[in-house]
Formats: C-alpha cells, structure tokens, sequence
C-alpha cells in the first residue's frame, strides 16, 4: 500500500477565500456591491418608468404642468424607496436607517423648522439683499383670488415630491453605504460632486449655479450629520425650491414656472442675480449657503443623537 502525496497545488482551496474577500468584509457584503445593487435596482426601474412616461405621452399635458411633473416626482420616489426597502431586507435592517424614519415625533416640526427656517426665509434674505443692491425687484403680482391658493398648493406638493426624490436619492440609501465604506464626508463629497454634475443638464444653468449645487449638497450632508436623518434637509429643498418657482417667481435650475405668484425683474448682473439660472446662480447664494452652513452647526454643535450612517459604523466596529 502506497503512501498518499501531500497536495502540493498552491491554489487548491484559495479560491473560496479569494472570492469570501473580495465580495465580503467581516461585516458581510462590502459596501461598494451593495451599493451597485442599490444602483442596478433604481436604474433598471427608472428606465421603465421612462418606457411607462412614454407610453402615456399622449395622455399627459405637456410642458411644466403640474400633474406631470407631479407624476413624474412620485414615480422616482417610489422607485428609491422600494430600492431601499429591499436593500434593508438584505442587510436586515430597518428602512429609516437610511434617512427618513416615520417613528420619530420630531418629524413634522424638523421639516416644518427646515422648510421655513433654513430654505424659504433664507431664500427671502437672498433676495432682499440683491435688491438692496438695485440687482433685483420683486415685481407685481402676477396671481389673484383663487389662482393664489390653487397655485401654491400644487407647487408645494410638488417641491414637497422634489425634496423627498433628491434628498433621499443622494443622501439616502447611497450617503449611508458610501460612508460605511470610505467615510462620512468623503462619501458626502462624492455624491455632491454628483449631485452637481446631474444638474449639468439643466438648461439654463450656469458654472456658478452648478458650483452652489455641491455647496448645497454639503450644507444637506451637515444636517443629516448634525441631526441624524433628512427631514430637515427634505424641508430646506422645498422650502427653497417653492420660494424660488412659486413665491418669487424666480427661475430655478434655470427655469421658470407657470403660476408663480410675482412678477420679478432682474437688471443686475448675472454674476450677482444668477441670471438664466435664477438665484442659484449668484456668487451671493454660494456665500449664503456657506454661512448658513456654519450656523447649523453652531446650533447643533452638541447634536442629540448622531447621524445613523456613524452610529452603525461606530456599533459595527469590530
């Protein structure tokens, strides 16, 4: 009887090992493949929710109304939630980690505090500056009676839409996996830089209104930080954007709504006004949004419960 050769093949059993280390990490999945998941889930949906939009193009009104823009928002919002919704069956966890959490009491007032605080009366202050500056006049109304209430109505549920669809989309799901793997504010960096890039094709836009969009993303990445989900980022987005299209009339991504409330005029210089782009577009809201930044965190220097991405990251820490 034989004696049995020792296996001398140097990749006999190495490439379960190999394939455990490059797909999981001690935690399970690595970041970076849930995270193209998540991207291939909301990809794959949103191009059949193009196909279904075409489908019903005969159907819908066209332009910037209402109803379609409406829909639109709904759809894509729908479709990151249930990306996220299957995501947190995967990782068993619970989908208001990821941002928008319904169980907490402080939902409606940080987005009411959000929305009015942080987004519309800084939007005001912008503009009463630029006009101090003989830049930009308010302008007379362009609304009456009912048209007042019908208008603002649907474009608040509109930005209301708006707000959830980008804050959750960038800053959701996709903030909180990206930090787990490089970090919180690289993460917040990489999907502002997004965020201004998607905005590109906006037509009317500008270098600087494309600039304040990063800026943007960062002042919405400190509130997620400082208080632990969206809420008051979601109301800050439309908050803003609603003052922008509806209150002033403004244009906003460079664009100008149907049924908004005043009739501004803007003379100054587009490096001040923002030109095409509107308000965004002005080196004044870069310097606003800045500022506004650092009093965020000021008020909430010593935040009461820290973003979740950090809390699962610091429990997660072998």
């Amino acid at each position: 009887m034989g004696t049995q050769r020792p296996n001398t093949n140097p990749n006999t059993g190495t490439q379960p090992e190999l394939l455990n280390f490059i797909f999981c990490n001690p935690r399970g999945l690595r970041p970076g493949w849930r995270l193209l998941i998540f991207v291939a889930i909301v990809y794959g949906l949103l191009n059949l929710q193009e196909i279904l939009l075409q489908r019903l193009n005969s159907w819908l009104p066209h332009g910037f109304a209402p109803s379609r823009l409406m829909l639109n928002e709904t759809l894509s919002f729908l479709i990151i939630l249930f990306a996220s919704w299957v995501m947190s069956l995967v990782e068993h966890r619970n989908l208001g980690e990821y941002g928008l959490p319904l169980k907490n009491a402080a939902v409606l007032s940080r987005c009411i505090r959000g929305y009015i605080f942080w987004g519309f009366l800084p939007l005001a202050l912008l503009l009463l500056l630029m006009r101090a500056l003989h830049a930009f006049y308010f302008g007379n109304l362009a609304l009456h009676g009912d048209q007042i209430l019908y208008w603002g109505a649907l474009w608040w549920i509109l930005f209301m839409l708006v707000g959830l669809t980008e804050e959750y989309s960038l800053r959701g799901y996709a903030l909180y996996t990206l930090a787990e793997g490089i970090g919180f504010w690289p993460a917040a960096v990489v999907l502002a830089s997004l965020f201004a890039l998607l905005h590109t094709f906006n037509r009317g836009e500008t270098r600087i209104g494309i600039l304040m969009t990063a800026v943007f993303a960062m002042f919405a990445a400190t509130t997620l930080r400082y208080t632990g989900n969206l809420w008051i980022a979601v109301g800050i987005h439309a908050g803003w954007d609603w003052g922008q299209s509806y209150f002033f009339g403004v244009n906003d991504s460079g664009i100008q709504l149907p049924g908004h409330l005043l009739n501004p005029s803007v003379p100054g210089p587009a490096w001040l006004t923002g030109g095409s782009t509107g308000p965004e577009g002005s080196v004044l809201c870069i310097v606003l949004l800045v500022v506004l930044t650092v009093l965020f965190v000021l008020f909430y220097r010593k935040p009461q419960k820290p973003a979740l991405v950090i809390a699962q990251q610091i429990s997660r820490t072998p």
